[in-house]
């Protein structure tokens, strides 16, 4: 049976054939130019991390010295991991999956094991349990294997980026590390055993699925340019009115491709268990969000968590936010509010939920925005629906004006000013009716994410309670796909636009800017979750420590 399968591998994956050396260097110039043209973030990269992506000679030379495709790959993934943006992706046309049955996280600074399928490694073959520390694989110190697949998981927060290379040590895909398939059948780890005190070693076999590649295969030349299509938007058009369908791609803010092994991410389960007398309310699925109350000393407490700003359907999810608040503000005392492991997801979702939150007139997030022609053209088709559709003067103003703004920077090649995208075109809003108005904290870490990062940021910049947790992801901007290369077919997400907060953050290891990318939301007390001690006992001292600071809160 190996034989015939292995034989199915090679007819399906024939190696006779690579790219040229021409068909790499358009490849690599298509890429590169797709970036010129689109990107962002590029002069704050520029400030903050000294890097010069539009000086193609170095690159274009390592590309003329790879001996095959997957080095090529490699040198793409290079490029991009140059910018330090989590929004920034490459996706390979490959379904090949590597596992080893177990995932492990940065708990304390040190690499432990968080979850075991016995399944897959039963305790006959591998008796370490939950809490212990995986030390190498096949003799490499598994801090050398983190520093090699960072590039691979970049993210605009240094731990985060970490983390998420942490999940590549056990879960290997093609589509992100192009040498994925060259792994033995087995690899040997070694692990420190906390009950025993010992370094003990396995051997364990890979769990192989997918069809791996070697090269991309023979590709004819075309006398042709490329075309940079982008692909359609992952928001919620239906709930959108029809004049911001325009603007729709630019309304995505979602972190592109979920990390491999962070437990809990995006599920609408935290990661720590309940406290006792807990009542649940809402239980996700269904009903998106989780939620419920428990009363320490007196007071009724109440929990949301929003596991990812891209429901279903927008408008469902928002009637259903509103319900829970209404009985959340007639029902409790303070609120905690959980957008941990939240990958991020539309911008006007995320501004829906701050107007039920912020009791008052608020400054929401601006975006500087790359003004490439197409934008120009989405902008105009905006201020001319709306005016069809015979939209309020006020909001017909604020339109003219972004769209002014985003004319006058394509015409001089740059970017716009600090300008909305929500459906009144202004950075200031006004609250719902329905409105929670006690006081109220939000849980954040380094994987709160995109949409997850500006949403604590609003938080924060308007005073309306305390962000605690640890320093979110930094992601900062849109996402939007596009057809990256030609001859390779990768896919690439380009960041297009800077999220601008009300006021210049200072920090001591990034410049001060109005950013969020790279500087993430700093928490106002601090409070991490990611310690052994969490790990065993589901966050029972995370629980209590942030049932004493909204109780403090309540307090004052």
């Amino acid at each position: 049976m190996k034989r015939l399968v292995a034989v199915y591998l090679l007819l399906v994956c024939p190696t006779f054939a690579a790219l040229t050396k021409e068909q790499k260097i358009f490849d690599f110039t298509v890429l590169a130019q797709t970036f010129a043209t689109n990107y962002g973030p590029y002069h704050w990269k520029v400030r903050a991390f000294n890097i010069d992506a539009l000086n193609l000679k170095p690159w274009l030379a390592k590309v003329e010295a790879t001996k095959d495709d997957l080095e090529f790959l490699d040198i793409l993934v290079d490029y991009v991991a140059s910018l330090q943006d989590g929004h920034v992706s490459l996706s390979f046309p490959a379904s090949f999956v590597a596992t080893l049955g177990f995932s492990a996280d940065l708990y304390d600074g040190r690499v432990l094991i968080d979850s075991i399928s016995r399944r897959q490694q039963p305790l006959s073959r591998f008796p370490a349990a939950i809490g212990d520390e995986l030390v190498s694989m096949d003799g490499i110190p598994v801090n050398q294997l983190l520093d090699r697949f960072a590039k691979y998981k970049m993210t605009g927060n240094p731990r985060a980026t970490r983390r998420s290379a942490a999940g590549l040590l056990t879960i290997r895909p093609q589509a992100v590390i192009p040498a994925a398939a060259s792994l033995g059948d087995t690899v040997e780890v070694e692990v420190w055993r906390a009950a025993s005190g010992t370094l003990e070693k396995y051997t364990l076999p890979w769990t192989k699925t997918g069809i791996a590649f070697t090269d991309l295969g023979r590709v004819p030349t075309a006398l042709t340019t490329a075309k940079q299509d982008f692909r359609p938007s992952a928001v919620d058009c239906d709930s959108l009115p029809p004049y911001m369908r325009p603007l729709a791609p630019l309304l995505n803010s979602r972190l592109p491709r979920d990390p491999e092994a962070v437990l809990n991410f995006g599920s609408d389960s935290p990661i720590y268990a309940f406290p006792a007398g807990f009542r649940l309310r809402l239980s996700g699925g269904p009903d998106f969000f989780a939620s419920g109350t428990y009363i320490v000393e007196g007071k009724t407490i109440g929990w949301i968590r929003i596991p990812s700003f891209a429901p279903p359907s927008e408008e469902e999810a928002i009637e259903t936010f509103e319900r829970e608040i209404a009985f959340l503000q007639e029902n409790t005392n303070g609120l905690v509010i959980d957008v941990m492991r939240n990958p991020g997801g539309s911008v006007a979702f995320n501004e829906a939920l701050l107007q039920r939150l912020i009791p008052n007139t608020f400054r929401t997030i601006g975006f500087e925005l790359r003004a490439t022609n197409s934008w120009v053209q989405n902008f105009a088709a905006q201020l001319s629906q709306a005016r069809l559709f015979g939209v309020e003067s006020w909001i017909i103003q604020h339109f003219e004006n972004n769209y002014k703004d985003v004319l006058q920077a394509n015409r001089e090649g740059g970017s716009t000013g600090s300008i909305s995208l929500n459906k009144t075109g202004s950075l200031i809003l006004v609250p719902s009716p329905v409105t929670y108005r006690k006081p109220l904290i939000v849980l954040v870490d380094d994987f709160s994410a995109s949409s997850a990062d500006a949403f604590p940021a609003v938080i924060q910049d308007n005073g309306r309670g305390k962000v605690v947790g640890y320093r979110t992801m930094g992601l900062g901007g849109n996402v939007v796909e596009f057809a990256g290369t030609v001859y390779s077919q990768v896919t690439v997400g380009v960041t297009q636009s800077l999220m601008t907060r009300r006021e210049p953050v200072v920090t001591t290891d990034l410049p001060t800017a109005p950013y969020v990318e790279n500087i993430g939301v700093r928490p106002d007390i601090e409070l991490d979750y990611m310690t052994r001690e969490n790990l065993l006992n589901r966050g029972t001292s995370f629980v209590k420590s942030f049932t004493r600071i909204i109780l403090d809160q309540i307090g004052n």
